[in-house]
């Protein structure tokens, strides 16, 4: 770490945990991104479906207003 970087953090320990959270961000993010490109095909479309199973074409399009 460079002189200043090690001023700045003996400032305030607390400085730490803004890195700390990028760093899990990133090691979930990537972690994340590597198992969806090793995703099966099949897989992939199962979840892609998944919210759409169970409704129809018009299930929660219009729904009746009962005014008054």
């Amino acid at each position: 770490m460079s002189w200043i970087a090690k001023e700045f953090f003996e400032a305030s320990p607390m400085l730490v945990l803004p890195v700390v959270a990028l760093i899990l961000f990133v090691t979930i993010f990537l972690g994340l991104s590597l198992k969806t490109l090793l995703m099966k095909r099949g897989e992939a479309d199962r979840h892609a479906h998944l919210a759409l199973e169970g409704e129809g074409p018009l299930d929660g399009a219009y729904e009746e207003v009962s005014r008054g």
